[in-house]
């Protein structure tokens, strides 16, 4: 074996040129796949991560009640069984915030729109803030009770500029109307591409208006500290709290489209709902939420995997046709080994051992031009796209690939290379010494 690593590898060297170019093709598709698969990669977990600060958390746990007139309420308080389930767990619980949420007309001199806004505290939720990009005014003043963040749209919707008042219209949990002013602060990037257009408001005052205690919210929602168990707390706690199986694979926007029905549409026809007592539960967890965009990001996989099968098979040709320019090169070259006694397939395996030693240093090269190319581009802020921050990384693209995938990508080089390179070796192999020492090549 280390017989024919020395041949193949001197072999290699001695057309420098022809080796340069043929790793380098093989060097160019790993860098297209594994660029790709990396800033897929990390465009998800940006996306995740940004998702997760918008809402609030990983896990979301909402309540709602039927009251004694016949409607259903959003609303949860401070019950036993929920502060159990949280202290059991805290081990993998970073943190817990709590929000509540009304749709309210929103109204500034004669124009007025509907909005979702949030009833946050913006205290314990500095990773919403950080997660938020500005376009215009500033968060210095949010802990102002009747502070409002707006989507940037909807500010130019109704024609306001930070720093002026609004009027909101709304409706109580108990079907009353009720009118509150908020003061815009600022406007922010709107995700309605994500389906997360919101404004935010401080909780108080917005449980305030919508008619619930200091004590009560509307959804609990909390981050891990590994999100990789995401999935294992989100079941447990649908066991714990009697989350009927049914609603555990409801898609997030069936999911909001029920609980904004149920929160703002307090007269519910008696007749149509079966009374119960207490709260009831549901339990939606992020991984729920992230599967419209995984989707589309398995898509671009998916097409970066056609490009690279597209480069592999071009190569594959161009190793194809160089090997067999090898051959009639060494036709001599290979009659003399023959006839010095070395075996046919000791010749066959030179021939592969070539290809395999270029097709392994133009992945290894791939995977390095991509690790420098990802280090550079991860350097770059770029602050002046607004559009793009729900992407990035405060600001900086991140790349994330798994070494499985990275090296799963390297057999696939390697095996092409030998198979595009053993018909040629396999010929290589059964020249007759007599013929090749004969021949003129």
């Amino acid at each position: 074996m280390s017989m024919i690593l020395k041949v193949a590898s001197r072999n290699i060297l001695r057309q420098k040129k022809r080796s340069f170019l043929l790793a380098g093709a093989i060097a160019f598709g790993m860098f297209v796949i594994t660029m790709i698969n990396a800033l897929t990669g990390g465009v998800v977990e940006n996306i995740r991560v940004n998702f997760s600060h918008a809402l609030g958390g990983h896990i979301f746990v909402s309540g709602r009640e039927y009251t004694d007139h016949g409607s259903v309420i959003q609303r949860i308080r401070n019950e036993d069984q929920l502060t159990a389930l949280l202290e059991e767990n805290g081990a993998v619980i970073e943190s817990v915030t709590k929000r509540s949420q009304a749709l309210p007309t929103l109204i500034f001199g004669s124009k007025q729109t509907m909005h979702l806004v949030y009833g946050v505290d913006f205290e314990e939720e500095e990773k919403l803030l950080e997660s938020l990009v500005v376009t215009d005014g500033s968060l210095a003043n949010v802990s102002r009770h009747n502070s409002l963040i707006l989507p940037g749209p909807i500010g130019d919707r109704l024609g306001v500029q930070p720093g002026e008042t609004i009027l909101v219209r709304l409706e109580t949990l108990t079907g009353q109307q009720n009118v509150g002013e908020f003061m815009v602060e600022a406007f922010i990037e709107d995700q309605e591409r994500f389906g997360l257009s919101a404004a935010y408001a401080n909780r108080d005052y917005l449980n305030s208006l919508i008619g619930l205690g200091e004590d009560e919210y509307q959804s609990l929602n909390m981050f891990l500290t590994d999100m990789d168990e995401i999935d294992k707390l989100g079941a447990t706690f649908r066991t714990a709290l009697g989350v009927p199986a049914e609603r555990d694979q409801s898609k997030f926007q069936e999911i909001s489209e029920d609980e904004a029905m149920e929160t703002f549409l307090s007269n519910v026809r008696t007749e149509d709902i079966t009374p119960w007592e207490g709260t009831r539960y549901r339990v939606t967890t992020l991984n729920q939420i992230m599967e419209p965009v995984e989707a589309m990001v398995y898509v671009l996989n998916k097409v970066g995997l056609i490009i690279f099968v597209i480069l592999l098979v071009i190569t594959a040709v161009g190793i194809t046709n160089t090997f067999r320019m090898i051959l009639v090169e060494r036709t001599k070259e290979i009659g003399t080994m023959r006839a010095f006694g070395m075996q046919q397939e000791t010749v066959k395996y030179i021939f592969l051992m070539e290809a395999l030693l270029l097709s392994l240093a133009g992945g290894v090269a791939g995977v390095g031009v991509t690790a420098i190319v990802a280090f550079v581009l991860g350097k770059i802020e770029f602050t002046t796209l607004p559009a793009m921050q729900f992407f990035l990384n405060q600001g900086h693209i991140t790349f994330s690939i798994s070494l499985g995938s990275v090296v799963l990508n390297l057999v696939i080089v390697l095996v092409m290379s030998l198979i595009a390179a053993y018909w040629p070796a396999r010929a290589a192999a059964k020249l007759s010494p007599i013929k090749a020492l004969s021949s003129h090549a």
